[in-house]
């Protein structure tokens, strides 16, 4: 009887230290700095994905920022070392008009995205709440994580201050969610506030399957991201912000892969 014991107690043990060896290796896998290579690979491979799903877009409206709501079909992959996240930004028609791939791993949400309309090409790179938009292969500027927007140069243009990132759900007779923080926040932008920005419901915690039809009619969704503010008339390099925005709103803040 002692030796059964002893044995099981060995047992036990042993099961419990491989599990924790998986952990640690868990753990260190996905804190490890990937090499410039193994990022310049990746963003080539989601440039590709999302460029064979270009073809099914809507053509591009003169004010394409308009057209981005809340509305997105995806699909959700989490593996051991990477959260990746594909899917068709929809217009307020249920019409495709975006479309996206999203790879992110560690503890500080590190990551890139490729996102593309008809016409126009954009890439995000983002660690944690701060990150750098390129449009059309070219710098547009950053954004750190008070909110303060920067150009290519360095130089202060704006703000846009997202809020706080928590959320929970209430179970009774059916489950609600809820996002903590404001609904909507501004975009400043060159000395004014040039838009509202609604703030991107959270798709992953709601447990409706994610079909054109269950995004529009059981959930309500297909408010559009962007409200310019009234008599204000953006530039070139603003619309470009605004789509940008517009597009990291739903694709990034509408499903946070890491908690």
């Amino acid at each position: 009887m002692g030796k059964i014991l002893i044995a099981f107690i060995i047992f036990g043990v042993l099961i419990v230290g491989g599990f924790m060896v998986l952990i640690a290796f868990v753990i260190k896998k996905l804190s490890e700095p990937k090499t410039t290579k193994f990022i310049e690979n990746e963003k080539d491979t989601m440039y590709a994905s999302v460029l064979k799903k270009r073809k099914d877009l809507m053509s591009d409206k003169t004010k394409m920022y308009a057209q981005i709501t809340d509305a997105m079909v995806f699909n959700y992959k989490k593996a051991v070392t990477y959260y990746k996240l594909s899917g068709t930004i929809l217009n307020e028609n249920r019409k495709p008009v975006v479309v996206f791939e999203r790879i992110e791993r560690g503890v500080s949400t590190t990551g890139h995205m490729h996102a593309m309309t008809k016409k126009k090409e954009f890439y995000f790179s983002f660690t944690g709440l701060e990150a750098m938009f390129y449009c059309e292969g070219k710098l547009l500027g950053r954004f750190d994580k008070s909110g303060t927007i920067y150009n290519p140069d360095g130089k202060e243009i704006g703000h846009a201050k997202h809020p706080i990132k928590a959320s929970f759900h209430i179970d009774f007779f059916k489950r609600t969610n809820h996002r903590l923080g404001e609904g909507v926040f501004p975009l400043t932008l060159h000395g004014r506030k040039l838009a509202t920005i609604n703030v991107a419901p959270n798709y992953d915690d709601i447990s409706y399957g994610h079909s054109v039809s269950s995004v529009f009619d059981h959930l309500g969704f297909g408010t559009p991201i962007i409200m310019l503010s009234e008599n204000e008339t953006p530039t070139k390099e603003e619309e470009d912000w605004l789509l940008a925005f517009a597009i990291f709103e739903t694709a990034f803040h509408g499903h946070w892969l890491i908690p």
